[in-house]
């Protein structure tokens, strides 16, 4: 007899049409004691450097093993789960550094502890987590980048982001060097979401946060993750840089083109 979960939970990734590894990492995980306990993350290893499939699929097996192994009565105490997040953190950053050198290795991760009553977020680097309720999505983590500052403090149009030339290179990983890597951690009561995504930035370099609001408002959620990785790797979005854009002294700026990086979704939604 199949039995009936009160939630789905899923995780999709894809290699794109232009790259020939795939340097994501993603897990989705119930806890053997109990289901009301997950585990969502994405990493997407540093393309610009060496072994960025090895480096982010290191870091998701090490919090996913972690996840595993403890107890489920273990995940009461919030700030010791925070310090010991944070510990895995950085052991991962010194093994990459000891292991490869600095600047050499580096990955991001967001990562979503979902418990009884809260979800604990741990966040380095461009990757992102959304919360969507009653319809609308909003995005829960700051991207680790400098165009992210031009949004945030410079009140450029956040869509715009995704047409810099220097969109991708991020201030916050694990890897690369000891000052570089800064996790930040976040505690939300689950009540604030119904549907819980975390995306690589293969997925929002070509997907609005209007267009995921779209694809989750009107897909049945069963099938959202494929959707949205279908959209960002398969689907021409006919992009242009906007002419206001072009007005302002930033920076060069680029098209993104359809499969151009790898693309991950991980989505955990109550029914």
């Amino acid at each position: 007899m199949n039995k009936i979960y009160d939630y789905i939970l899923q995780k999709e990734t894809n290699i794109g049409l232009l790259r020939p590894t795939n340097e994501d990492s993603v897990v989705a995980l119930v806890h053997p004691e109990d289901d009301r306990l997950r585990l969502l993350a994405v990493c997407d290893g540093m393309g610009g450097k060496e072994y960025g499939d090895v480096v982010s699929n290191y870091v998701i097996q090490k919090f996913g093993y972690w996840f595993l192994e403890k107890h489920a009565s273990s995940f009461s105490d919030y700030m010791y789960l925070k310090e010991e997040m944070t510990a895995l953190v950085f052991e991962c950053n010194q093994y990459f550094i000891s292991q490869y050198g600095k600047n050499r290795v580096g990955t991001t991760l967001t990562l979503a502890l979902v418990l009884l009553e809260d979800t604990l977020i741990i966040h380095l680097g461009d990757s992102r987590c959304y919360f969507y309720k009653n319809g609308e999505i909003k995005q829960i983590t700051e991207d680790d980048s400098d165009v992210w500052l031009y949004y945030k403090y410079q009140h450029i149009d956040k869509e715009w982001l995704r047409y810099f030339s220097m969109s991708n290179i991020i201030h916050n990983c694990i890897g690369i060097s000891f000052d570089a890597c800064r996790p930040r951690f976040y505690v939300f009561p689950n009540t604030r979401y119904q549907t819980l995504l975390l995306t690589t930035d293969g997925v929002t370099d070509l997907l609005t946060d209007s267009k995921l609001q779209y694809i989750l408002r009107n897909e049945n959620i069963s099938n959202v993750s494929k959707k949205i990785i279908e959209e960002a790797v398969f689907v021409d979005q006919n992009l242009f840089v906007p002419g206001e854009l072009k007005k302002l002294n930033y920076d060069h700026y680029l098209v993104p083109v359809r499969g151009r990086d790898n693309a991950s979704v991980v989505l955990f939604s109550k029914l």
